[in-house]
């Protein structure tokens, strides 16, 4: 019989991730090493307008990305400059030129689903659709000290083109009987992912997050996903709360941002 070859889990989130980021965007812009992924309904919104490093970087300068993301975003009148790299040597070659052109360093971690958590959810989930979660949705980003106010009702809108293009499915938690907290699912054959996970300030530290993620990674083992991902902030702690629910990291995404407050 032949030998099955094992699948890289990293490349076949690389995969999975184009095949989500295809249905979402407006416009998908090619350059030399990689695509951009466009959002014309949200230009405000960094994660859906960027570019995307999808080849090998030996022998490209930081000015090679930097003049490919002032060709599209730029001459595309974004206000914001975003370009994200997976290979983290070549992130680590290239950071100088980003710094010198004023772009920050921002890193996600891309974790994998392969263990059992260090223990169960306590709190209720329900899974329902983005009508009956867009008022949780709304809160949380209105208490995001990292976003404008004026941010929280298109971005929270935005969230309805997920459940139209993608399925998503949203896990909110519920304590004392009101909405605490939620994630979206988003499955594609054997691939899933956990996104968008977020708690209200008020119900913080009561086991929301490690509920709803929880509720949806056995969702999405239950529909036959063989392989359950999600990113994290990899300055940040909830990476350190998946790793207790079963997660370990196999790469880190290297985003070179430059934010209009930022920006020359």
């Amino acid at each position: 019989m032949p030998q099955t070859v094992p699948v890289d889990p990293l490349g076949a989130f690389t995969d999975f991730e184009g095949r989500l980021l295809r249905r979402l965007s407006t416009r998908v812009v090619p350059f030399a090493w990689g695509n951009a992924y466009l959002d014309d309904d949200l230009p405000s919104r960094y994660y859906s307008n960027f570019l995307r490093v999808e080849t090998d970087l030996a022998g490209v300068s930081a000015d090679d990305l930097l003049e490919a993301t002032e060709a599209i975003l730029g001459d595309g009148g974004f206000e914001h400059r975003l370009v994200i790299i997976r290979d983290e040597a070549a992130a680590a070659r290239l950071e100088p030129g980003f710094t010198e052109a004023g772009y920050s360093r921002a890193p996600e971690v891309v974790q994998l689903l392969r263990r059992e958590p260090d223990r169960r959810g306590t709190v209720e989930v329900e899974i329902v659709g983005f009508d009956e979660a867009r008022d949780v949705i709304e809160r949380t980003y209105s208490e995001d000290e990292h976003l404008p106010e004026a941010a929280a009702v298109p971005f929270t809108d935005h969230r309805r083109k997920y459940e139209d293009a993608l399925g998503a499915r949203f896990f909110v938690a519920r304590v004392d009987g009101e909405h605490a907290g939620l994630c979206e699912l988003y499955l594609d054959g054997e691939d899933a992912q956990v996104e968008n996970v977020a708690t209200l300030v008020r119900f913080r530290n009561r086991g929301v997050a490690r509920s709803v993620v929880l509720a949806a990674c056995d969702t999405a083992k239950a529909a036959g996903a063989t392989r359950v991902f999600i990113l994290a902030d990899d300055d940040d702690w909830p990476k350190q709360l998946y790793e207790r629910l079963g997660f370990d990291r196999i790469g880190t995404d290297v985003g070179f941002l430059r934010s209009p407050a930022t920006g020359p």
